[in-house]
Order: C-alpha cells, then structure tokens, then sequence
C-alpha cells in the first residue's frame, strides 16, 4: 500500500520535465505570454498606463487615416461600408483628436501634461461622436436592415462615450484591471489546455488552432456528464421529490436570517452580520438562475428568478417591520454597518464578480464546496436588503436606493461571474452551447445591460473618491512641506471638504505663517481654498532624577 503510494508520487525532477513538455507547444505559450502580460499591468501602473496612452494615440490616429482612405477611394480595409461623407466627418475629427494628443505629448514628453485619464476622455469623445453620427444615419435612412439593433449599438456607443468623458478615471482604471484579469485567466485556461493535451495525446493542433478553437475544445473537454450535472441540479432547484418541504426550509432559512441581518445592522454589531450572511440562502437560486440561463433551462430560470424577486421583497418588507417596531434609536450617520452599505463603488461589483465565480466554482467542484461559506460572507447579499427596509423605516430614500443598488450589483456581478465559470467548467451542456450560441447572448443580454446601468453611478461614486482621495493626498503633501523637515509639529488631520481645507497640527512652539500654508494649498490644488487650521498645543514638563530617601528602620 504504501509502496504503491511512494510509486505513484513522482519526484521533483520528474514533475518539472513533465510540466515542461506539457506546455512546449504554441498554444500553452500563448498562454504563458497572457499570464506575464496580465501580470506586468497589474504590478507596473506606470508602465502600463504609459504604453496605453500610445496605443490608444496610435489607434485613434489609425482609425481616423482609414476612414479617410476609404472617403477619397472607397475601399474599407476593416469594418463595414458607410457613406462615404459620414465617413470623411469621422475621419477629420478622429484625426484631428489624435493629432491633438500627440501634440501635447510631443511638448511634454514627462507626461505631465497629458494623463491617461486624458486620452481615455478623448477617446470617449471620439466614441460618443461615432455614436451619435451612427444614430442620425439610422434616423435619416429608416430603411435600413437590422435598424433597431444598429440604433441599440450606435445608442449604446453615444452613452458609453459620454461616459467615458464625464468619469475617465474610473472607466480607464476599469477597462485595463479588467483586461488584465481576463489575459490572465484566458492565458491560464490555454496553460491547463495544453497540459490536458498533453496527457490524452489527442485534440488540436497547438500550431494552428486559434485561441478561440482551443478555448471551445477546454469547453467541450470539461463536460462534467449528465451524471453530475443531475447531482448539481438536485443542490440548486427546488424540485420533485420533496419540492415544497424544500421550499419551506428554504423560506424560514431567509426569514431567520433577515431577522439577524436587521437586528445587526440595528445593534452596528459586525460579529452578528457575518452570522446572517452565514444563514442567508439566497446565493443558491441566483446561482441556479445562472446555471439555468447556460443550459437553456427556462422554466428553472424562470423559477429561480422568482424565488430570488420574492425573496427580495420579503426580506425588505421583514426588515422594515422590525426595524418599524424596534425599540433601539438608530444613529443613521454613526452605524458602521449603514455607512458601509449605501455608497458602492466599483470595487464591490469586483469583489461580487470574484465572489460569484468562487461560488460558481464551488457548486460544481466537491473538493471546495466547503469554501461557500466564505462566499457568502466575502459578497452579501441579505444585509444590505435589511439596510433598505431599515432605511425605509426611518425614511432615509438615499440610504434605501444606495443599500439596494449594492444589492443589485452584487446580483448581477454573481450572475454573470456563475455564468462563465459554469460554461468554463462544463456544467454547461456543450450540445446545447454549439447548437444556438446567439439564443446564450440574447439570454445573457438583459444581464448585461442591467449591469452597464448598475455600472453607471458605482463609477460615479468611484470618481468621486478618487477625486477626493487625491484633494486629500495634494493637501497633505501641501501641508507637510509648510511645516519642513525639522518641524516638531505632527500633523493630525488633514481633510478637504468642500473649497474649505481642515488642517489639525500638534505640537510645542509657533507654526509658520498660516497664510504660508494657504498659498501652498492653493499652489497643489489648483483652486480657490479656504484654510482652517487647529494647533493643539503640547506642554513639556522634565524633572531631574531623583532617589529615593534612605530610610531607617
């Protein structure tokens, strides 16, 4: 038995040859080139951000050039035919933005003048004009084939567009971490298809096959089998045997767990939240929605929408009853567990989408299901539910629509993230994936809209703190070199709120001048401040040493 086991296990040398082998082929050092491209984004912003701003540069100056080749000749290299005006508009004013850019960065090559933040607005410019130039030759010529879709695709761009001007931070930031994640877990999917290949000894020819042939053959290799795929089933709908003791288990789970969420949040007790995010059952229907969507189940879908729509409601309506009848008073603007739920950002919609996957992935793979617990509490899903009938008991509409946007985006995010990784994964059926791919995507699309809409005011609260986080940071660094190297003060706080800058210094003696300090902020922040500046004062006292009295007994 043990021999047997020792035999089994390969030496070190031994699993680094294999590996070595498994992965000399194109496709897995395709791979390997998205993993190290992904992986420089993320540990080299600067970098990063620098070659973006070229590419997108050059790009614009490419398109805007083609679109005027195909002006004067009428000949289109990429995209389809348009009128040719149309298209010399496009070109003179993409041209015109792209030569700008390189413009300024030509006379500061430092990169101060022009920030990525920058070219990502202009860009959106450019986007919003294509949009709209788009909608008018779909108004103009009603005549046209597919005009509502190209209406919806040209609407979306103009939207998009002046999105992408009015919050450049927030999008820019979004599309190259998201870029980079997805590099990262294609190059990772190629690395394991190669290495599979490896061991069968059949499938693509690495040498020729396309990253997307190969991704479609890791689809199709992974198919768990209608055996599994039925146990899974049995764990994520309500159905025969049994359907409705399950469903009554799974009410009185969501009721009991509303009435822990709402007390919580009504005690600012963090300990006692987590216990409701334990209990919650509400990640199982929208998982199952998801898996329904991917395998073409509707009336599963349907059933699981609804179990997750009347599940919201109740858990709404039970929060604002207790909260309704409770006696403890609610600080609205000191509860830790409101403040922490009514002002979403990007950032949760990331951790809802890594979440999502992980319970995705834990739903079909047996050897982690036990991590589903900390799925349910890295995304929450009840609490900010008992948030909003909270909120609503005491009136607060902008805490109630802020706590059920977090809501929604940690929905949508897990929908979509389940929805990859169950097609990743194979639990979605190959045969139905192949047989009507467009039906997946007019199935998918609703979530997706839904969350571009959700998408809109986190990047506006993202911006938001981004700009404020940077007020902050410009203020301190002012507020730091007003005071010098040498300076026994301590700074304390320094917040901007406002065209008002808070400053709170400590320490013995006299500051230098405050007006010193005012023209400094105004020379890091670019606008007109006002200066509020506490000193509190620290008195020294020092006594020599001192020994004690003989004593005499």
């Amino acid at each position: 038995m043990d021999g047997a086991s020792h035999e089994a296990i390969p030496t070190v040398r031994e699993q680094i040859t294999d590996m070595v082998r498994a992965m000399a082929n194109a496709a897995s050092l395709r791979g390997v080139a998205l993993v190290v491209a992904g992986g420089v984004v993320l540990a080299l912003p600067a970098a990063t951000t620098w070659i973006a701003q070229v590419v997108a540069i050059g790009g614009l100056g490419l398109l805007g050039l083609m679109d005027l080749f195909y002006a004067i000749t009428g000949r289109r290299w990429i995209g389809r035919r348009i009128n040719r005006i149309v298209a010399a508009l496009r070109g003179l004013m993409t041209t015109a933005i792209a030569a700008l850019l390189a413009w300024i960065a030509y006379l500061d090559p430092s990169g101060g003048a022009l920030s990525l933040a920058g070219v990502v607005a202009a860009v959106g410019v450019y986007v919003a004009f294509r949009g709209l130039i788009g909608v008018i030759d779909v108004l103009v010529r009603p005549n046209r084939r597919e005009r509502l879709v190209r209406l919806a695709v040209s609407g979306l761009a103009l939207a998009g567009g002046i999105l992408a001007a009015q919050v450049p931070e927030s999008i820019s930031r979004t599309v190259l971490v998201s870029s980079a994640t997805a590099a990262i877990i294609v190059g990772f999917i190629l690395i394991a298809w190669g290495i599979r290949r490896a061991e069968s000894g059949v499938g693509l020819d690495p040498a020729r096959a396309t990253i997307g042939q190969v991704l479609w053959d890791w689809i199709r290799g992974s198919d768990i089998g209608d055996e599994a795929r039925s146990e899974q089933v049995e764990a994520l709908y309500f159905e025969n045997p049994g359907r409705l003791n399950k469903l009554g288990t799974w009410w009185v789970m969501l009721a009991l767990s509303v009435a822990i969420a709402t007390f919580a949040v009504l005690a600012d007790s963090t300990a006692v939240v987590i216990g409701a995010m334990l209990v919650a059952p509400l990640m199982t229907p929208i998982v199952g929605l998801a898996g329904a969507l991917v395998n073409g189940w509707a009336r599963r879908a349907f059933h699981s929408a609804g179990l997750v729509g009347g599940g919201v409601a109740a858990a709404i309506a039970i929060s604002y009853g207790l909260a309704s009848w409770s006696p403890v008073a609610i600080t609205f603007s000191t509860n830790s567990q409101i403040i922490s739920r009514v002002t979403p950002s990007t950032v949760d919609m990331l951790i809802a989408l890594a979440a999502g996957a992980a319970g995705a992935y834990a739903t079909v793979n047996k050897r982690v299901a036990s991590g589903i617990a900390g799925v349910a509490i890295a995304v929450a899903l009840v609490p900010p539910l008992a948030v909003v009938g909270v909120s609503l008991s005491g009136e607060r509409w902008a805490d109630a629509a802020g706590a059920l946007l977090l809501f929604l985006t940690n929905f949508v995010a897990i929908v979509l993230a389940a929805c990859v990784v169950f097609i990743a994964t194979g639990f979605a059926q190959p045969r139905v994936l192949r047989r009507n791919p467009r039906q997946l995507l007019l199935t998918l699309s609703p979530f997706v809209i839904l969350a571009a809409i959700v998408l809109l005011p986190l990047m506006l609260t993202a911006e938001g703190q981004l700009n404020t986080t940077s007020l902050d940071r410009g203020a301190e660094k002012a507020v730091e070199d007003w005071l010098g190297d040498d300076s026994d003060f301590a700074i304390r706080d320094v917040s901007v709120s406002g065209g008002t800058v808070s400053v709170t210094v400590e320490g013995p003696g006299d500051t230098p001048a405050p007006e010193d300090l005012q023209q400094k902020l105004l020379d890091a922040l670019d606008s007109p401040v006002a200066v509020e500046l506490v000193v509190v004062p620290v008195e020294v006292t020092t006594l020599p040493t001192a020994t004690p009295s003989p004593s005499f007994g």
